[in-house]
């Protein structure tokens, strides 16, 4: 069922534009609310039977207006859109307030009789337009600061690099100065272990020859006199010098397959550390290899002795066979 533009068009006067809902509820005739509905079949109405226009009829002032208590208060209006009443911004539904109130953060909201007009083609155009410039500026952004904080990384990574690699030349320095030092070491205990042997060489050829002259005197029956012994300077200036104390060793160990491990061990260290440090390092056994000293040659069993009672301190170099 349709109604005339005639009697809709009473109806929207009557009620003042309210909307939908009021005019459906209008009575042009008395204060008991009837609807459209009821009046479907009454006369069209002229313009001049709408509210607004006297009745020659009626008594002097008064007309056929509804009476004020018939009037669409601001309470019974329909709403059109909501209203944020932290900023009073007009939103088109509910999914538009809640977007909103995402974005800002707002959360007092109100229906409002005020109707947002839908957007025109160019308004809509321009709308795209600055949504597409926002973005592409939120774009550029990013990216700039995507470059600033790579800078920055690139900055934070070289600057760690030539941290850690000066770190690490000094600690080889450091241990090439440790590493030279020890060789030094090394080098002066077998010069004096050299000079040691020539001297006990040198010795022992002093003491056969003034045997041999003493046996030769004695087959002449000539009394020898008596020879006083004689000692190696190097043994000389040791004994003058006194022991000197080390409180560590450094063992050179050189496998038969080639290699060596070089190892500090505490000059109070019993022997077998070492078979044990050798074991771990080369999955042998403990008693399928011995340790040889290099110079003067010797083979090293007994585990219980300390490296400073072996004379393997500061520094000594070991055979693995």
């Amino acid at each position: 069922m349709g109604f005339s533009e005639a009697r809709v068009n009473a109806a929207m006067k009557a009620t003042g534009g309210s909307g939908l809902q009021p005019a459906m509820d209008w009575s042009p005739l008395t204060s008991v609310q009837m609807t459209l509905f009821a009046h479907a079949d009454d006369p069209e109405p002229m313009d001049t039977d709408v509210a607004g226009e006297s009745d020659p009829a009626a008594p002097a002032g008064q007309s056929n207006q509804p009476q004020n208590d018939d009037a669409i208060t601001e309470d019974e209006a329909t709403a059109q859109s909501l209203k944020c009443d932290d900023c009073g911004r007009l939103l088109r539904d509910a999914a538009a307030a809640e977007f909103h109130a995402v974005k800002s953060g707002h959360q007092n909201f109100s229906e409002s009789t005020q109707a947002i007009k839908p957007l025109t083609e160019d308004e809509k155009k321009a709308k795209l337009e600055e949504l597409r410039q926002k973005l592409a500026l939120r774009k550029e952004e990013k990216r700039v600061q995507e470059i600033a904080d790579s800078k920055v990384k690139e900055k934070v990574r070289r600057t760690t690099g030539k941290e850690m690699t000066d770190i690490k030349e000094k600690m080889a320095e450091l241990e090439m100065k440790k590493l030279a030092e020890a060789k030094k070491r090394e080098k002066e205990q077998d010069r004096i272990a050299k000079q040691r042997i020539k001297d006990q060489i040198e010795l022992d050829k002093r003491d056969r020859a003034a045997r041999a002259e003493k046996e030769k005197l004695e087959r002449q029956g000539i009394q020898a006199p008596v020879a006083t012994p004689v000692q190696a300077p190097v043994a000389v200036a040791a004994s003058a010098a006194g022991p000197r104390e080390y409180s560590e060793a450094r063992i050179q160990l050189r496998l038969t397959a080639g290699g060596a491990i070089t190892q500090v061990f505490k000059s109070s260290d019993p022997l077998s550390v070492v078979y044990e440090h050798v074991a771990s390092q080369t999955g042998n056994a403990i008693g399928s290899f011995k340790l040889v000293q290099t110079f003067p040659r010797k083979v090293l069993d007994d585990q219980s002795k300390t490296l400073q009672e072996l004379g393997l301190v500061p520094s000594a170099a070991l055979i693995v066979q």
